[in-house]
Parts: structure tokens; sequence; C-alpha cells
């Protein structure tokens, strides 16, 4: 199953940002299934997960939403569809 979704950066907080030995920025996430779709349809949910000892009481870790990705809805035309199209007129292009 593959998901798609977003992740909000600036509700994250900023110390749980680590820098790994190799100069790369790290963020330990969580990601779960919701138990019902959200109102957008989202069906998983993203949070921060911080060590129990860097939590802090009443801070929202929540940082993002998800949806299963349907491989149907972004797959390239078929040939016969291609050929089904209009042809372009230089005025269609925006370019």
């Amino acid at each position: 199953m593959n998901l798609y979704g977003s992740i909000c950066l600036t509700d994250i907080p900023r110390e749980l940002f680590r820098k790994a030995d190799n100069g790369k920025v790290y963020l330990n996430l969580k990601i779960w299934e919701r138990k019902e779709p959200g109102k957008f349809g989202h069906t998983h949910v993203a949070s921060c997960a911080p060590r129990k000892d860097e939590q802090k009481e009443g801070v929202n870790y929540f940082c993002g939403d998800f949806k299963v990705s349907d491989p149907q809805q972004y797959a390239p035309p078929t040939p016969e569809q291609v050929s089904a199209m209009p042809p372009a007129e230089p005025d269609d292009l925006p370019f």
C-alpha cells in the first residue's frame, strides 16, 4: 500500500530535528491508520515521535495527513487515449 499526503513543517518543534554524523537532518515520525477517514478522506495520520524524555505536556505533535494512493489515478494515458485526443493548437500552449 502506498500513501500520499503532506506534512506541515512549520508545526514541527525545531528541537525534534536531529543532525546525524553524516550531516543530514532527521525527524522521527509515527504514522498510523485512523479509525475512520477524516473530513477530506485522509485514512492515516502522522505525528512527530520524540523520545519519552523529550515530550512536553500540552504540545501537539501531529504534523500530517495521508490517503491511500490510487495507482489508476496517476497512471499515464494509454496510446489509444493519446490518439483520441484532439491536436493542440499553437495558442493552447503555455509558452
